[in-house]
């Protein structure tokens, strides 16, 4: 095991000052890469983004939509394609490489403000698999400590001892994050010991402890498949965790096929004007899916009736993805079951209207991807939101 040394400061960062984005509960700076010091011109460049750094000699990486091709530009890269998950910006590191011939990479950050004794908090960030990986591994862990990790030379930070292994959050469960087409979260969550300032992500377990897949080639991607598991990292968060349910969102992504749909409050033909009712019929649906739920229809009966009894108006349709659907389509547009996902959830709601009598010449159709949130949470409540078809009258 490399020897470590803990450090007060990250000298490599300066003293650049930068905005807090994302939610102001939020511990992390530069959670998710946008404040840049400097134009990338190379991998190996973490330092680049404002209060960022490596604790290794062997810098992580960071990637940009601000630069183009290759190697750290954004979508495509040296390891793969992928669009940011917030932002124009993400890191990458090495969380694995097979009988260690390659050194792990680590990402490292200063917290806004010291974590207090005994409060819990809930970790999250998210993660991505490159496309050339050969492996896929569990072991994501957020290390905390109240002075920085630094290794002068290239290695992996090994945290054998299991009272210092109860600074390290990892993901509930702690599976193989083996998704080559999607941001997913990791979430866990720490109970501070008081004082706790720096945060370092990465893989801190042995490769006997490190749980791995062997994966074979994506088909049509072209490059050739590299010896790790390198992981694109995104949107990293420490907050105070009030509510149990913000920080349950591994459970949810474990499966993104898991059946969760919306469930609105219903209208009523009494009551209410034709322009509420449409506002009332928003349509919600499953991940992955456009069959119309049995419990929507009610309100597409009574906006049925309401647009026959009102033969001036005419209705547009506008239909939604979440943020992860989205994301499948950015990784491939020619996904076979989300590429024409909100084209389908249009389709099925207009041919119902259709049934019930209101004519197709009354009813155009504007689909969005996931480029109009209404939630923007990662709960699994906030995509169910998303995942929707709403209706605009038109006069």
């Amino acid at each position: 095991m490399k020897k470590i040394f803990l450090i007060g400061t990250l000298a490599c960062l300066g003293t650049l000052t930068i905005a807090q984005d994302g939610d102001d509960k939020n511990l992390v700076q530069n959670p998710s890469f946008e404040a840049l010091a400097g134009k990338l011109k190379k991998t190996k460049q973490i330092d680049k983004a404002a209060e960022w750094d490596s604790p290794t000699a062997l810098k992580a990486d960071l990637f940009s939509t601000t630069t183009e091709g290759l190697p750290c530009g954004a979508p495509v890269n040296d390891y793969g394609k992928e669009s940011p998950y917030d932002g124009s910006n993400y890191a990458g590191i090495v969380m694995y490489s097979y009988n260690n011939k390659e050194p792990r990479t680590y990402l490292q950050s200063k917290l806004i403000a010291p974590l207090r004794k005994d409060v819990t908090y809930c970790v999250k960030f998210y993660v991505s698999l490159s496309d050339l990986s050969k492996y896929a591994v569990n072991n994501f862990g957020m290390y905390f400590s109240k002075d920085g990790l630094t290794l002068e030379e290239k290695g992996d930070i090994i945290i054998d001892k299991e009272k210092e292994r109860e600074s390290i959050a990892l993901n509930t469960d702690n599976r193989v994050y083996n998704e080559r087409y999607n941001w997913i979260p990791v979430c866990g969550t720490y109970t501070a010991s008081g004082k706790e300032n720096f945060i370092t992500i990465g893989n801190f377990y042995n490769n006997k402890e490190t749980q791995y897949e062997k994966l074979k080639k994506l088909e049509n991607f072209n490059g050739t498949q590299i010896p790790t598991a390198y992981y694109y990292i995104d949107q990293i968060e420490v907050f105070i965790m009030e509510d149990p349910a913000e920080c349950a969102c591994n459970q949810a992504q474990n499966d993104v096929t898991e059946s969760v749909v919306y469930n609105k409050n219903t209208a009523s033909e009494d009551g209410f004007s034709i322009d509420e009712q449409v506002k009332l019929a928003t349509v919600y649906f499953d991940v992955k899916k456009s069959k119309l739920e049995p419990n929507m229809v009610g309100d597409l009966d009574i906006l049925a009736g309401s647009m026959k009894a009102n033969p001036e108006y005419k209705l547009k349709i506008h239909s939604h993805l979440d943020a992860d659907e989205g994301a499948i389509v950015r990784k491939d547009p020619e996904d076979p079951i989300c590429k024409d996902l909100d084209v389908n959830r249009a389709k099925v709601v207009k041919d119902y209207l259709i049934s019930k009598g209101v004519e197709e010449s009354r009813i155009a159709v504007e689909t969005h991807k996931d480029k109009e949130q209404v939630a923007f949470g990662t709960t699994t409540l906030d995509h169910a939101k998303n995942r929707r078809v709403e209706f605009e009258l038109v006069k």
